[in-house]
């Protein structure tokens, strides 16, 4: 699968309709003062990359239109698709730093694995009592 990724018009247009969705607020940022338009969709184009298409057709509604419009006419014709689209502004919104510092969410930080070395030994013991004798192959 080819991946044709979004030009710089398409990435404005993607900010305008999610600053819809995420307005700005005295407490908050929008969507577009968050970055969406930069970083956030290269992750978007990276790890979701069927996604896309989802973007490319809420862009292609907004055509001739208002932000607002075209949100609302996908809400009728395709709720899925909407709520779909609803999800991912707000995943990759919740993605920026700077967004998820401001909720007090540092984001998912990697943990080293804790495993007592009791517990280790109740795993392997029954493998030790069976003894390291090779399996007969056909």
């Amino acid at each position: 699968m080819s991946i044709t990724f979004l030009t710089p018009e398409e990435r404005q247009k993607v900010a305008e309709i999610a600053d819809v969705l995420i307005p700005p607020s005295p407490k908050g940022f929008s969507a577009s003062e968050a970055g969406i338009a930069g970083t956030l969709l290269d992750s978007l184009e990276t790890y979701v990359p069927e996604r896309l298409a989802l973007v490319r057709r809420v862009i292609a509604l907004e055509s001739g239109r208002t932000p607002e419009s075209a949100l609302s006419t996908l809400r009728m014709e395709d709720a899925a698709a909407y709520d779909s689209f609803c999800e991912t502004v707000a995943a990759l919104y919740f993605m920026a730093p700077k967004v998820r510092e401001a909720v007090g969410f540092p984001g998912r930080q990697p943990k080293p694995a804790r495993v007592e070395v009791a517990e280790l030994e109740d795993l392997l013991m029954p493998v030790l009592e069976a003894g390291f004798a090779p399996r007969a192959t056909e």
